[in-house]
Parts: C-alpha cells; sequence; structure tokens
C-alpha cells in the first residue's frame, strides 16, 4: 500500500510478534499512518479468526503511544471488532517485544 505523501520513499515495517514466536509484519513505502495501521490490522485480524476464532479470549494487542495507534480511526477499529488492546506507558516502548525484533533487524 502506498500512502499519498511526498516522502514516498521512506519504507516502513509494521509489525506483531505472539506469545508463540510468530511473526506477521507488513512492509509499506510511505509513512505509517493510522490507515495503514487499521489496514494492516484488519489482515491481522482475517488471519487470527482462521487460525483461532476465539483468540480475543485469550489475547491481547499492546502498542506503544505512536500518535497512529491512539488516533480516532484505530481506537474505531478496536472498539468496532471488540479487539483487546493494552497501551504501554509513555516512553515504554522497550517493553513492548516488537521491539527486540525492530533491534535485531537493525543490526
Amino acid at each position: 500500500m502506498v500512502t499519498q505523501n511526498s516522502r514516498l520513499y521512506c519504507i516502513n515495517t509494521i509489525a506483531a510478534i505472539s506469545n508463540k514466536g510468530e511473526f506477521f509484519y507488513t512492509v509499506n513505502q510511505g509513512k505509517t499512518n493510522s490507515n495503514t495501521f487499521v489496514f494492516f490490522l484488519i489482515k491481522l485480524v482475517e488471519h487470527l479468526n482462521k487460525i483461532d476464532r476465539n483468540w480475543k479470549s485469550n489475547s491481547l494487542i499492546m502498542v506503544d503511544n505512536a500518535q497512529y495507534h491512539r488516533g480516532a480511526l484505530t481506537i474505531e477499529y478496536f472498539e468496532k471488532k471488540g479487539i483487546p488492546v493494552l497501551y504501554l506507558g509513555p516512553y515504554h516502548f522497550k517493553m513492548a517485544p516488537i521491539e527486540m525484533f525492530f533491534s535485531y533487524l537493525k543490526t
């Protein structure tokens, strides 16, 4: 998905990791925003529903305080789909398990 902005040379990754070591990701050209994040969530939820229709009863989505994680579009999607979500505290992004992957990827 290509976003419409002037920074099309940017490549961004949105990723999720499960407590079972499963890794889900998308690579986007352009800036990550609420639209691209919700698109990722739509595909992630579709996949999780195929694996286990009851995944919401024993799982949650953990996100940091990025603006697109707390945007109206994202919150509306979480609420509409009944997705359990946990927001990390301000400046606690290092507590997110996905950050270990990003650290590995950057090295």
